[in-house]
């Protein structure tokens, strides 16, 4: 073997040393954020239930989360409840909790109820929401969703209303089976990809 050969062929194996350790952190840290994501998709951290705010928004869809936002008014957190719906989210729901079913249009037309459209889920709902703050005059929140939505809506809704703003999420406790659990992993691990394009471009 000629001195060059020898010398590219050397070249070579600390290149491919380098490769091999990026890739291996590379696989760590997705192994890392994976795992941290997860426990905090399948076991958030309850917001404070109690806390005075100026308005408690509940996120659609509404059937698991109107109702807790209900309450939470009724319990004196908030004189306005603010409900996101969209145009196929058509749950009925007894008006503040308690007597026959109704649409959301009927709920939209209570005193100290905001209702809005968004352009789409979570995202959206922030960029929506961020708007009626402004325009209301708002400080403080309080952000109705479900359990394995907390950390995203977190993420988004810190980041695109800002430290003018103190977001308080909070979550209504629903039940899924092992499968159920399974898909709300997965589904969210790969929504939070769109979560960073969103802050990034639209926040």
């Amino acid at each position: 073997m000629s001195s060059t050969a020898a010398g590219a062929n050397r070249s070579v194996k600390p290149r491919r040393r380098g490769l091999k350790v990026a890739i291996g952190a590379a696989a760590v840290l997705a192994a890392g954020w994976f795992v941290y994501t997860t426990v905090n998709i399948v076991a958030p951290s309850q917001g404070e239930l109690d806390k005075r705010v100026d308005a408690v928004v509940s996120l659609a869809p509404q059937s698991h989360r109107l109702p807790m936002a209900q309450q939470l008014v009724a319990d004196g957190v908030a004189d306005t409840l603010a409900i996101s719906y969209f145009d196929h989210d058509t749950p009925q729901i007894p008006l503040n909790g308690t007597g026959e079913p109704v649409p959301l249009e009927q709920h939209c037309e209570q005193e100290h109820v905001v209702c809005f459209r968004p352009a789409d889920a979570t995202a959206g709902e922030a960029e929506a929401v961020a708007e009626i703050v402004r325009s209301e005059s708002w400080n403080s929140l309080t952000v109705v969703t479900n359990q394995h939505h907390t950390f995203r809506t977190r993420f988004i809704f810190d980041r695109c209303l800002g430290k003018q703003v103190d977001v308080n999420v909070v979550y209504s406790h629903r039940d899924y089976d092992l499968a159920g659990t399974v898909w709300r992993v997965v589904y969210e691990n790969a929504a939070m990809f769109k979560a960073f394009y969103d802050v990034a471009f639209r926040c």
